[in-house]
């Protein structure tokens, strides 16, 4: 395996699933716009759409989480003005939707990455034309954000705590936390159920209008840590 696949993969806790592919919806006509990029949709539109239909769309374009009105406008309200950037944006339509900058390391786009997911049966991200290339503290601390909004990044691999898996080029939440005055993460209870910063002083919200790939039964979450709460008693 080359390096650079190996470096992604090495520590990363990976879950299959079987992808049903007949008698489904396609929800690509519903989700992409004409350019293929992700649209912000209301959650409505997708409330009877079938788990496994959501699953398929997102495999086949290599999407986590989808882009409700109600979460953007629960971001937009919880920003409050306050400067914000989105960090492992990936497609970055939805700091797009949000005005903020996106940034991501857009390790995917390096060849020996591609054909690692290649092998795996699984598409890259297709990375938006307003995504800059930098990794997460990088690009704290360039844009000094008060907000850094994630949603679905992986956490970074520790060596001394395997059993959390993650990346070896993941996200140090930790320290994204402590240089911001929120950090807040969007994903799925059980996708995302081996984050270290869980023990950290948090808010869990579970609204009903998240919707992902997540076939897990588990609930999509929104989550909020705060760098004030990391000093208070």
């Amino acid at each position: 395996m080359p390096r650079a696949a190996k470096a992604i993969a090495a520590g990363t806790s990976l879950e299959a699933w079987e992808v049903q592919r007949d008698g489904l919806e396609d929800l690509a006509p519903l989700l992409l716009d004409a350019q293929g990029r992700l649209r912000v949709v209301a959650a409505a539109e997708l409330e009877g759409s079938a788990p496994q239909a959501r699953l398929r769309f997102g495999v086949t374009h290599g999407i986590y989480g989808f882009l409700t009105q109600e979460l953007v406008d629960w971001l937009s309200t919880f920003i409050a003005g306050r400067s914000a950037i989105e960090i492992g944006a990936g497609h970055g339509q939805l700091a797009a939707a949000l005005g903020i900058p996106a940034t991501d390391n857009r390790q995917q786009e390096e060849p020996a990455v591609r054909a690692h997911y290649a092998a795996l049966g699984q598409p890259t991200v297709r990375y938006g034309d307003n995504v800059e290339k930098l990794d997460a503290m990088a690009a704290i601390a360039q844009h000094r954000p008060q907000v850094v909004v994630a949603s679905w990044v992986t956490h970074v691999f520790r060596a001394e705590r395997p059993e959390a898996a993650g990346s070896v080029s993941g996200v140090d939440e930790e320290a994204v936390i402590r240089n911001c005055e929120a950090y807040v993460l969007i994903g799925n209870t059980h996708v995302h159920r081996q984050k270290s910063i869980w023990s950290l002083p948090h808010e869990l919200f579970t609204p009903p209008w998240l919707y992902s790939r997540a076939v897990n039964g588990s609930p999509d979450f929104i989550a909020v840590w705060k760098r004030s709460s990391l000093s208070s008693p």
